[in-house]
């Protein structure tokens, strides 16, 4: 199977199709690109990684790095960048962190051996010092989720800051007093920490207090969260991620506390639960899919144009209001 027979069935030039297999879509528009992806489908067409790997004299290997495999976040954000290297000439090589900066830093040695072409990463230490291996080999690099600071590389992720100022919005309507923001640990997580500080600046200068229990080195948590509940002021339970969430909905059901009765309840991510049980659970949904498509986009570009490009893109997110406040 050659080149030249996509580019006759699919009614476009040689040149066209290798720059589709190239990931190079600047002027080609949709129509076209659609074309081609449904004829290299319907021929079953596989271009050879060895023989265009010698050709373009790259491994044509792209590198994940993700903090945490197991959760949904992750699993949604590897589908946007999977499909998008779906139909080109390169193969995606996903390692998981399991949230240990020793097993990301090893991980990160290997794609380098492995003369990696570009590396999306979700980071797990905050200074762009632990990267400098990647630096040193000036290999592309997009971060996603998270970002290091100061910037060594461009970010895709939500708009994290802006929902808490929402979020806290949300919260005075609702005449809420105390605000409980429950998180794995805060500092040096960027996205964590812009949704942790958004929300404190939404309700300065009111009479709501804030109180944060970070349940990574708290095995303590759930005792330390029920001696919070039982003051008299009117509480919600704000969860920075997704894991957290459900240990909270958890917590509640087992001690039967009543959300929204006794406590209001929000958080990140609105994944396929939160509209299932009762009371169904307001949530930040994210758009992890989006993120890791614009993070793939935006590394092919860098790879293909040498270009630098903007440093942070915040892809948009939204508060699905339900039952629990």
């Amino acid at each position: 199977m050659t080149i030249n027979v996509i580019a006759e069935m699919a009614r476009v030039s040689k040149t066209t199709v290798s720059r589709f297999l190239n990931g190079k879509f600047d002027n080609m528009s949709e129509a076209t690109k659609e074309r081609i992806a449904e004829t290299i489908a319907e021929l079953d067409y596989h271009p050879s990684r060895q023989a265009q790997a010698l050709k373009a004299k790259n491994s044509l290997l792209i590198g994940i790095s993700v903090a945490d495999i197991s959760n949904m976040y992750t699993s949604r954000l590897l589908k946007g960048i999977s499909d998008y290297f779906q139909n080109t000439i390169y193969q995606v090589l996903i390692m998981d962190g399991d949230n240990s900066i020793e097993r990301e830093y090893s991980n990160l040695e290997k794609m380098v051996t492995e003369r990696i072409d570009g590396i999306i990463l979700q980071p797990l230490v905050h200074q762009p010092d632990h990267y400098q291996l990647l630096i040193d080999e000036n290999i592309p690099v997009v971060q996603v989720d998270r970002y290091t600071e100061p910037f060594t590389w461009p970010a895709v992720v939500s708009d994290n800051f802006q929902k808490s100022l929402e979020v806290a919005d949300l919260m005075k309507s609702k005449n809420y007093e105390e605000i409980i923001v429950l998180s794995n640990h805060i500092n040096g997580v960027s996205s964590r920490m812009n949704r942790y500080n958004g929300l404190k600046t939404g309700i300065e200068n009111t009479n709501i207090t804030i109180k944060l229990i970070e349940i990574d080195d708290n095995k303590d948590w759930q005792n330390t969260l029920q001696s919070m509940l039982e003051s008299p002021t009117k509480k919600a339970l704000y969860a920075l991620n997704g894991q957290v969430l459900w240990e909270i909905v958890r917590f509640l059901k087992k001690h039967h506390i009543a959300i929204p009765d006794d406590v209001g309840v929000i958080g990140y991510d609105d994944d396929m639960f939160a509209d299932m049980i009762s009371p169904e659970i307001t949530s930040v949904s994210q758009n992890p899919q989006e993120i890791g498509r614009t993070a793939a986009a935006n590394l092919m570009q860098i790879m293909n144009d040498k270009t630098t490009l903007s440093k942070t893109i915040r892809i948009p997110s939204t508060i699905q209001m339900r039952e629990s406040l």
